[in-house]
């Protein structure tokens, strides 16, 4: 008779959590909200190509992060849509070299206030296109997230490929919720719409070569 009892009780407990569908410590708590956070966040891949241009040590700083996605205000200026970016991994490909070319090499060079540079490369030869995969270096600035006005000048990693170079940038990302807008690059060409949502170079609207692909709006 003890031992029906002792098993009635520990049912029903985990019977009505199951119902709630809790698990653990929530289901002391299943009587009042858990735990919310209003913050968006997100894991994102953006995708770049260097299209006919060959770079070399071509700096990517927090603010060209920052700028990756933007919400034009008028043909000039845009409006940060992300307001904190963190670099999680850069994959690149380097095409193979025609026949009789040199061979082409790309280098992803992680820099940063608070880190040690470190250089990863690889390079195409025959038929084999050049292929980095990196993370930026453990305890290092490169993994800190990068948020408005905050050393947004800070370069975190020099980029090195051929023409034809498809870069993948692999990123956490959060948007705003009380934060207030900071302006984006200045200097957009008149073709701008204001209102229009855009994707930015990675290496910046003054430089112009590292192009997003993928069939988004690419600011003009």
């Amino acid at each position: 008779m003890q031992r029906q009892l002792t098993m009635s009780r520990s049912r029903g407990p985990r019977r009505e959590g199951r119902k709630l569908g809790l698990g653990g410590r929530d289901r002391k708590n299943a009587l009042s909200p858990p735990e919310f956070v209003p913050t968006m966040s997100l894991g994102h891949k953006f995708r770049f190509s260097s299209v006919t241009q060959t770079f070399t040590s071509l700096p990517i700083t927090r603010a060209m992060l920052l700028n990756l996605y933007t919400l034009a205000d008028t043909t000039t200026l845009q409006w940060r849509v992300i307001t904190a970016i963190k670099l999680n991994r850069i994959r690149m490909w380097c095409q193979p070299p025609a026949l009789g070319s040199a061979p082409s090499t790309c280098v992803v060079e992680w820099k940063g206030l608070n880190s040690p540079s470190t250089i990863h490369s690889d390079t195409a030869i025959g038929v084999r296109p050049a292929f980095v995969s990196s993370r930026p270096p453990p305890d290092s600035s490169n993994r800190w997230w990068s948020i408005s006005a905050s050393n947004e000048s800070e370069v975190l990693v020099n980029l090195s490929g051929a023409a034809g170079t498809v870069i993948d940038v692999d990123c956490s990302v959060r948007f705003a919720d009380d934060e207030g807008a900071v302006n984006g690059e200045s200097g957009t060409g008149a073709a701008a719409t204001a209102g229009q949502a855009y994707w930015n170079y990675l290496d910046g609207f003054a430089s112009k070569i590292l192009t997003p692909v993928g069939g988004v709006r690419v600011l003009p």
